[in-house]
């Protein structure tokens, strides 16, 4: 897979947590209006990548360009005025406010309020259990319906990547199915993302183009389906798959 003039490109990314490396050389790309799976086990260093790439954490070395920008090192709010956004594992949604209060603070603070207006529109129709909901405290949904809000509140900062890191960890099979179908259609709809995953199968299924990290380190790349047929792959991430 060769380097995309657009999109978003890590190239040889170090980090490390004290004195404890946990990204060795890290190097994947994010075409345009594409989906690309991380995929590896606990501790391999995926939630450390995206949060590097959001500006969470700083490269040790390396590079990271968005659309042509270097964004490495850049601090998290402006990466995300950059058109990068991070939705992090865990959901972290603020619980004690009301769904629409918790998406008014993914808008961008300057963004004018008939243009805040039409996002929220926008998102109520997309999510349209949310839209019901409104009113409700964030706290008080299931942990499906908290991703399908910390999603939304990404979506209000109008990314052009959106990074999600584990969407489906914690959340019942039925509601993971609709996340699935919602993200490719947020592809469709001319975004990208970066998917982190431990679904591994749906992960492939779903992504273009996938890498596998271990130990900080990309040990195996291609294309989703292909992966889906690679005997590693399937020794180590499928078995256990539901």
């Amino acid at each position: 897979m060769s380097a995309p003039t657009a999109g978003l490109v890590l190239e040889g990314i170090d980090f490390a947590y004290g004195g404890a490396r946990a990204l060795n050389g890290v190097s994947l790309s994010v075409p345009p209006a594409s989906i690309v799976a991380l995929l590896g086990s606990n501790g391999a260093g995926k939630s450390t990548t995206a949060k590097v790439i959001a500006g969470a954490l700083r490269p040790v070395r390396g590079t990271i360009v968005f659309d042509g920008q270097s964004i490495a090192g850049l601090p998290s709010h402006q990466v995300m005025r950059r058109g990068v956004v991070l939705v992090p594992e865990g959901r972290l949604v603020f619980a004690q406010m009301t769904i629409q209060d918790n998406l008014m603070m993914g808008a961008y603070k300057e963004n004018r309020r008939s243009r805040v207006a039409a996002l929220l529109e926008q998102n109520y129709t997309t999510f349209p259990r949310l839209k019901e909901r409104r009113h409700q405290l964030a706290g008080s949904l299931s942990g499906g319906e908290q991703q399908m809000l910390a999603i939304a509140r990404g979506l209000m900062a109008e990314p052009r990547l959106l990074v999600l890191d584990e969407p489906s960890l914690g959340i019942m099979p039925k509601l993971v199915q609709e996340i699935f179908v919602l993200i490719r259609r947020i592809v469709d709809n001319g975004m990208s993302i970066l998917l982190i995953e431990q679904n591994a199968r749906a992960s492939l299924e779903l992504a273009g183009y996938a890498y596998v990290l271990e130990k900080g380190q990309i040990i195996l790349q291609g294309e989703g389906r292909q992966l889906l047929a690679d005997e590693f792959v399937q020794n180590a991430y499928l078995g256990t798959d539901t």
